[in-house]
């Protein structure tokens, strides 16, 4: 899953893992149980390989700053135009960053247009907390150790990351999204992470498209890393 990859299926139109409503985890744990409103504002969350996702849109309207990293343009320009968000766009020698400023009821979003294995440390200067709904599961087991490397790159001590994983027999369907189990997960994660296991859930009832595919079994779990 190469950055051309990714790039052909937003030319493409082939865009069936975009999700058009808020991710019930990414809302239970930043929203009922998230810190209070007026503490938000402090906070900072790295979305990597963002695509257009509306929890972006979400976590700026209640008071999350918000830093995503996503290759393709054509995904960065129709988050900000589908959601009338005003940006200015500045030029760098890594990344394009589209930004659109803080305004009453929105916090600052920014969106670096660029591959996400250029990111260094200092990019996510002021990031607290790390929110990976589709971006471990994007990539196949071959990338994944490197995807791992960089994350620790990019993490200070103290940086918590909500991530969303989906295991399933991988024989049984080509990804992405691909299985992640929680055996390599502990095995990848557990000597740079603490990690917390939030909740889990048999989703396969729930999504017919992947039952089309041929799957048998799809389990859905959230979890809390915390770099140590």
């Amino acid at each position: 899953m190469q950055r051309d990859f990714w790039l052909e299926r937003w030319q493409n139109g082939e865009t069936g893992f975009h999700q058009e409503q808020l991710n019930p985890y990414l809302g239970y744990f930043y929203g009922e149980k998230g810190v209070p409103l007026e503490k938000r504002k402090t906070l900072k969350v790295f979305v990597p390989l963002c695509g257009k996702s509306v929890d972006m849109l979400w976590l700026a309207q209640n008071g999350y700053q918000v830093l995503g990293i996503e290759c393709s343009e054509i995904a960065v320009k129709d988050f900000f135009e589908t959601h009338d968000l005003e940006f200015r766009i500045v030029e760098g020698k890594r990344f394009k960053r589209y930004i659109s400023d803080a305004r009453e009821g929105h916090a600052r979003v920014e969106i670096l247009q660029g591959d996400f294995f250029d990111l260094v440390l200092r990019d996510l200067e002021a990031v607290t907390d790390i929110y990976d709904r589709a971006s471990m599961i994007a990539l196949p087991e071959i990338m994944r150790l490197d995807y791992f490397k960089k994350m620790v790159e990019l993490q200070d001590e103290g940086m918590r990351t909500l991530l969303v994983t989906l295991t399933y027999p991988q024989e049984e369907m080509s990804g992405p999204p691909f299985s992640v189990s929680e055996n390599e997960l502990n095995d990848l994660y557990s000597e740079k992470f603490k990690i917390d296991k939030l909740l889990g859930k048999d989703i396969l009832a729930d999504e017919p498209r992947f039952q089309q595919r041929g799957l048998t079994a799809l389990y859905e779990i959230a979890f809390k890393l915390t770099r140590k």
